[in-house]
């Protein structure tokens, strides 16, 4: 379990570059692979460096003890060691001692020819499990659930079952000191606590120093630190950070991570190593570690599964799965060497010519050391630019203590950004005592602003006169002088557009086009700024709509009202042009949208003729699109149809030439007279009136009229007088004047013909 990770918590918002990056030492580390172990199950495991060993037991259902060599390889086994458990090495590495439970037994194996040289029998139900070689002597935790001792082997192979005068509730577990001296601690789980006891070892005797039930409800292992001062205790539900005091038992300081949950040991040096989740390695005070490696699923740490070589140079783990089996080991090279990652930041954004101030921080899991305000050893900081392609170190960065920032100080370096190309820094650190070397190049975001533009042009000119458009640049800052302004022209001409070169850039911003246009219509600049080596393009456009002439266009039909059916012929007529002589003919009949009736060039007199089958009123338009040089113009023309009206005299019974005028004769004993009228086509809304006039003192004057009344759905509409209201023998005249709807009116207005009338008295002879 770890209590802390190093890692300052504004670096990640100031990072630039590539981030964190693990030195060469950290990644040698923990680089071993995994080693499959050749055992069933595992107990425990002692380092033999001077002999170039690494022995295992396997435990309950074995027959001997692995050997490999210091990487875990070239694996042998040391036979007829049934069940071995507990391991230990003699003070001069001479003899490795193995507990044999089920053998009640303690086997002595020559470290050289790895044969078994001697054998203690420790009694009928000793069961003994845990070995400490401590004060010269052998001793040996031993017993069963419910009771238990420590017992001791002297140099001439005496067992003594009475090594101490506690009472154990089990077999205890013995642990002492990585080298040589005269501690020795015990402990066993007595339910909801463990129940310790120090002792000093000397002359074959335990002299007791301390006995304290401690909060450990799972105990897993138990280690001596260094210096036999204080103890290390491993629990998966109480996992310590405490130090407990030899001496009394009592907490004394802390260690610099919470010693992990299954297993525990500690290095000669005092670095401490345990397994829960994985392997780590700390030092004994301070904060932090040094590195960790977790085992992938399924495995886990084994307990009694962390040994360290007597150089600190290595240490060994051992991992198994769910049901205590498939051993694996790992060997970790110089694991007391932390890890040191770098990180950069940098004033944002920064553009070229700016200055610029970059810093350069480190992280690491272990903390620095009381007094310490820099992470130890040498930091090179280099420049890399276009000016410096191989790079040129800086001499002398400044440096920062550790701060809240920066928890291994800082190193700072300030310049001006290149105007041209990419910046980075290369940084390399050392390393020294406990710290890794790491190295890593950052590169520097150098923003490319965009100034803006802003142009000034006149919104209207004349074709073939001078005009001018100005311009102006405005950058963010104080600017360099880098750049041109390229203009490209689109007119009707030439849409794609066409470029005009580049202007100058004046050292305020401005800049100025002076044009004369030779086509007309809409005059389109689009102004680019390409930005140079240091900035960002930028694009504006100023339109100008220039002056056209205005062409002679006419447009007319060969009469200016049709009978429906009949062909209208509609003639355009285009004066002088410049480069085009293309004319459209539309048509809209009365309700109707405009339709395309004919388009092409005008003939040599500049006529365009088209024919049109005319049904209602319609309107005819002639568009001219436009040239280089003159404007788009449309005129119109308009055709009016007129209907078919008529008529007819209903009861007439003779008819009497007056003059050159015939008249429809009636007698006042008809009683009525009848007048039809039909008119094709008619429009819904459209109305009929009628008038009547009489002749006397020389003229015609209206007598009688009817206003605007609907016709029949049959197209008729009938209009009756009674003969009375006439006047014997007098002469009369009627007529009908339709009107179209005052509202769409699809053709036009139509007066029929005058017939004339008289009406004479009585009835006919």
């Amino acid at each position: 379990m770890k209590l802390a990770r190093f890692s300052p918590p504004t670096a990640a918002a100031l990072l630039v570059g590539l981030t964190t990056v693990i030195g060469p030492g950290a990644v040698d580390s923990y680089a071993a692979s995994d080693i499959p172990l050749p055992i069933v199950h595992f107990s425990h495991m002692v380092v033999d460096a001077p002999h170039g060993h690494l022995f295992i037991s396997g435990g309950a259902s074995t027959d001997g003890i692995l050997v490999t060599d210091l990487d875990g390889g070239n694996p042998t086994m040391i036979s007829g060691e049934p069940g071995a458990t507990g391991l230990a090495l003699s003070d001069d590495g001479s003899a490795l001692y193995a507990a044999l439970p089920d053998q009640d037994a303690i086997a002595a194996i020559n470290t050289e020819n790895l044969t078994e040289s001697a054998r203690y029998g420790t009694g009928a139900g000793t069961h003994p499990d845990s070995l400490a070689v401590a004060g010269g002597t052998l001793w040996f935790g031993y017993g069963t659930a419910g009771v238990g001792g420590i017992g001791s082997v002297d140099g001439a192979g005496t067992v003594n079952l009475a090594g101490d005068s506690d009472s154990w509730a089990g077999p205890p577990l013995l642990a002492t000191t990585p080298t040589p001296s005269g501690v020795l601690a015990a402990a066993v789980q007595t339910g909801d606590t463990s129940a310790f006891v120090t002792y000093r070892a000397e002359g074959g005797a335990l002299t007791r120093q301390a006995a304290r039930a401690l909060p450990f409800p799972d105990l897993g292992d138990l280690a001596v630190t260094a210096d036999g001062l204080h103890l290390a205790v491993s629990s998966s539900q109480n996992a310590s950070i405490g130090r407990y005091r030899t001496s009394d038992l009592a907490v004394d300081g802390f260690f610099a991570t919470a010693v992990p949950a299954r297993s525990v040991a500690v290095a000669p040096d005092g670095t401490v190593a345990g397994g829960d989740d994985g392997l780590e390695a700390f030092p004994e005070t301070g904060v932090g570690y040094y590195n960790d490696y977790e085992f992938g699923y399924p495995l886990s740490p084994a307990a009694h599964g962390v040994a360290w070589a007597p150089d600190e140079s290595r240490l060994y783990g051992v991992a198994v799965d769910a049901s205590g089996g498939t051993p694996t080991l790992h060997v970790a090279r110089t694991p007391e060497i932390a890890s040191v990652g770098l990180y950069g930041s940098a004033t944002e954004p920064i553009a070229p010519g700016e200055a610029y101030s970059f810093r350069a921080g480190f992280d690491s899991p272990l903390s620095l050391r009381a007094g310490e305000s820099m992470i130890p050893g040498t930091v090179r900081i280099t420049r890399y630019d276009d000016a410096d392609p191989d790079g040129v170190l800086i001499p002398d960065p400044t440096t920062t203590p550790a701060n809240a920032a920066d928890w291994f100080g800082a190193y700072h370096v300030a310049g001006t950004v290149p105007l041209t190309g990419p910046l980075s820094f290369r940084v390399d650190y050392s390393g020294s005592g406990h710290y890794g070397p790491a190295g890593q190049t950052f590169d520097i975001p150098v923003a490319k602003y965009a100034p803006t533009m802003t142009l000034t042009a006149p919104s209207a000119g004349d074709r073939a006169a001078p005009m001018t458009v100005t311009g102006h640049l405005t950058w963010p800052h104080a600017h360099v002088t880098t750049g041109a302004v390229h203009i490209v022209k689109t007119d009707l001409a030439h849409p794609s557009g066409y470029s005009l070169g580049t202007v100058p850039v004046a050292a305020d911003g401005s800049f100025a086009l002076h044009d004369t246009p030779q086509v007309g219509g809409a005059n389109t600049y689009a102004f680019t700024y390409d930005g140079g080596t240091s900035y960002l393009p930028v694009t504006e456009s100023a339109k100008v709509q220039v002056s056209r002439a205005n062409p002679t266009l006419s447009v007319a039909t060969d009469a200016k009202s049709y009978h429906s059916g009949a062909t209208v012929k509609v003639t355009a007529h285009l004066g002088t042009t410049y480069n085009s002589r293309s004319v459209t003919l539309y048509d809209q009949p009365a309700g109707k949208s405009r339709t395309q009736l004919k388009s092409g060039k005008v003939d040599a007199h500049g006529n365009l003729v088209a024919y049109y089958k005319i049904t209602r009123n319609t309107v005819f338009s002639a568009a001219f699109a436009g040239d280089y040089r003159h404007a788009p113009r449309t005129v119109t023309t308009s055709a009016t149809l007129t209907p078919t009206v008529r008529t007819e005299m209903q009861w007439p019974l003779s008819t009497s030439r007056i003059g050159s005028t015939t008249y429809q004769v009636f007698y006042k004993s008809e009683v009525n007279m009848g007048f039809n009228l039909q008119v094709t086509p008619h429009q819904s809304g459209g109305c009929m009136s009628v008038y009547v006039e009489h002749y006397h003192s020389g003229a015609w004057h209206q007598v009688t009229s009817q206003s605007c009344v609907p016709l029949y759905s049959d197209d008729w509409y009938g209009y009756g007088r009674a003969l009375k209201l006439f006047a014997s023998n007098d002469h009369y005249r009627i007529r009908g004047h339709y009107t179209p709807p005052a509202k769409g009116a699809q053709t036009g207005s139509v007066w029929s013909q005058w017939i004339y009338l008289t009406v004479r008295p009585g009835s006919p002879s």
